[in-house]
């Protein structure tokens, strides 16, 4: 391993490289398993040998072509990470779009702030950090059913159904530990599989957030995964969209398959 190889990666290079990981999933070079597995280890890697290892093999885009992470004779660097970069991480496969009521949807492109200290996670409410965290829920407990989850920026509160008993469980850069009082389930006997949700489509939604409530420039505040308290029994579970820019907040409904069914833009 060469000197360069054994630098100590930081948190922003390894964002870098999941941003290169989901750029292969967005072209076909790599299948939704291997790029969770990338994913994962990248966010655990130590060295830039251990970041290396897990692009070696892949084309990158032109877009990307000029990431630091990938030259050995690494310039010196700012601690933001580039908003070109974040777009390109947030993206898991399909063009986000504006979501309108009837379903339908324009292209955008969201433009999120530079990050002053990089997250030791990729942003949760991001379509990389989303699909990564039902990838280590699934791990962790080994399947993905859940009774309802609430995810924001830096970590998830996920409660499971245990011997017929709620059990609650924090997720965030340290893994799963479980956290304070269960609270009632609303689920109502019907568990949620998180494996059913198409991480493609709900990525996209996710860049598109803010501009679909009519708040360009805001930020997706928390994600809610369960089930609608006053939905028809036999209803899905949904995905409810939160964004606020300056105080102001708008959120969207879609279903697992990432098809919108409210919009409730901001005032």
């Amino acid at each position: 391993m060469t000197r360069n190889e054994q630098l100590r990666a930081r948190d922003s290079d390894r964002v870098e490289v999941c941003a290169l990981i989901d750029a292969a999933l967005q072209d076909g070079q790599l299948t939704e398993d291997e790029h969770a597995a990338r994913t994962r280890s990248a966010m655990r890697a130590k060295s830039f040998g251990d970041l290396h290892a897990l692009i070696r093999d892949l084309q990158i885009p032109n877009a990307l072509a000029d990431s630091a992470v990938l030259h050995r004779d690494r310039p010196k660097r700012r601690w933001w990470i580039p908003v070109a970069v974040l777009a390109v991480a947030a993206v898991i496969g399909a063009t986000a779009g504006v979501l309108r009521p009837d379903g339908s949807s324009d292209p955008v492109i969201a433009i999120g702030a530079e990050q002053a200290d990089p997250a030791p996670l990729p942003g949760l409410v991001t379509g990389s950090g989303f699909a990564l965290f039902i990838d280590s829920y699934r791990r962790e407990f080994g399947d993905p059913i859940a009774d309802t989850v609430t995810i924001m920026p830096e970590f998830a509160v996920v409660q499971r159904l245990e011997a017929g008993q709620p059990a609650l469980y924090r997720f965030d850069a340290e893994g799963f530990a479980a956290s304070g009082s269960s609270t009632v389930s609303w689920a109502n006997g019907r568990p949620i599989d998180l494996g059913a949700v198409d991480l493609t489509a709900v990525a996209g939604v996710l860049r598109g957030a803010p501009e679909s409530v009519r708040l360009p420039g805001g930020v997706v505040e928390h994600i809610s995964i369960g089930y609608e308290l006053i939905a028809p029994a036999d209803a899905g579970p949904v995905i409810e969209v939160f964004v606020d820019r300056d105080g102001k907040t708008g959120h969207l409904m879609v279903d697992l398959a990432g098809k919108p069914l409210e919009i409730h833009p901001a005032g």
